[in-house]
């Protein structure tokens, strides 16, 4: 049986086909959508000094998350509770130092004060007793932050450090973190002495201890414990105040390998970068202090709450014992707190800088990527 044969268009169909404009050898055409011609751009991410409203309310949320990060480190990461008990450590020699200092006049065979001209007729005691406790507890303080910080470095990388490792990193730089202290040292006997001896701040100081911390027939210290106590919070909050202004000082020297004042330069530098980064962690920061001393505002207004009704906190069958526990379980936990909170603070200063310099924090936050910067943009590879 013969094959059938394709079917053979007649010449008057093909002519009709060419004439409509149709060939079956033409290949297909395609038509694209129009394409408005513009210029091209490139989009730039938003740098750490970006102005702008929305831009500088990004940058205090931005400020926010690395606060709350560095907290959440602490539980996400428990081996760094060892530089917490390192500064709980240091903390107790200042109050057991400074406690010894006020009630033995002879620590170290110096004289124990040197009088600085002041003015024309007034003169300013330099207590070299509490230069030597100042310089000893900033020089641990200061190595203390400079191994967290190359830890918090190293630990960003494909191949973390171990914290012995940051530590013995620290040595290379002994000489500018070493004249740091000591200048911080100074600069806290010479302010301590200068709030001491002035009558108007000591008011105002006596005033802040009477209504936060007096508590009578609870504390059950002994006055020279007392003492230590008041002395080593005045100098404490002078040294937090000093760690804030050389807030980039540290990183500078130990992640840059710069000398003091290169260091100083930068920070200052840095710090108008990232002012409102800072702001951002300071209300974190501030909140949490600001519960603290609501408690001990309740805990030191009780008496006046209960109409001055010292019988309770006299009597065991009362509020005594209640008391007593409620003082001293809130001194321990203000120690504790701030035995950790140094090593909170610590990482959000390895943050910040990390983000002044590259834009990038050493840390990623819960929820929020690494490489995403306070408005949402990529930073760059």
């Amino acid at each position: 049986m013969a094959e059938p044969q394709p079917a053979t268009r007649t010449n008057k169909t093909r002519h009709l086909e060419e004439w409509m404009g149709w060939c079956p050898n033409t290949p297909a055409m395609r038509t694209a959508p129009a394409v408005l011609a513009v210029p091209s751009a490139t989009a730039h991410p938003a740098q750490p000094g970006s102005s702008g409203a929305a831009g500088g309310q990004g940058r205090i949320q931005r400020g926010i998350s690395i606060a709350t990060g560095s907290i959440k480190a602490m539980f996400r990461e428990r081996h760094l509770l060892w530089f917490s008990l390192i500064a709980g450590i240091i903390f107790l020699f200042l109050i057991v130092a400074e406690g010894w200092s006020v009630t033995h006049y002879a620590i170290i065979p110096l004289p124990y004060s040197i009088w600085i001209p002041f003015g024309d007729s007034s003169l300013i005691v330099f207590n070299l007793q509490l230069f030597l406790i100042e310089a000893i507890c900033l020089s641990s303080l200061t190595c203390l932050l400079a191994g967290l910080i190359l830890y918090r470095n190293g630990s960003s990388v494909k191949k973390p450090v171990a914290i012995r490792e940051a530590f013995d990193r620290v040595n290379a730089h002994a000489v500018p973190l070493a004249i740091l202290s000591i200048t911080m040292a100074f600069v806290a006997t010479l302010v301590f002495e200068l709030v001491s001896q002035s009558q108007f701040i000591g008011k105002i100081i006596f005033t802040i201890d009477m209504t936060l911390f007096y508590l009578p027939y609870a504390y059950y210290v002994p006055n020279e414990v007392t003492t230590a106590l008041f002395f080593s919070f005045e100098i404490m909050i002078i040294n937090i105040v000093l760690f804030l202004v050389a807030v980039y000082v540290v990183p500078g020297i130990v992640l840059e390998r710069k000398r003091l004042f290169p260091a100083l330069a930068g920070s200052v530098t840095l710090m108008k970068k990232t002012w409102r980064e800072i702001l951002g962690c300071i209300l974190v920061f501030g909140t949490i202090l600001i519960g603290v001393a609501g408690i001990a505002l309740l805990i030191g207004q009780s008496p006046l709450l209960l109409n001055h009704d010292y019988d309770f906190f006299l009597q065991f069958s009362r509020g005594k014992i209640l008391m007593t526990v409620a003082c001293y379980g809130f001194l321990l936990a203000s120690g504790i707190l701030m035995a950790i909170g140094s090593t909170v603070i610590g990482i959000a200063i390895a943050n910040l800088y990390a983000y002044g310099e590259t834009g990038r924090t050493t840390g990623i936050p819960e929820g929020i990527t690494l490489d995403e910067d306070c408005t949402g943009g990529q930073i760059g590879s």
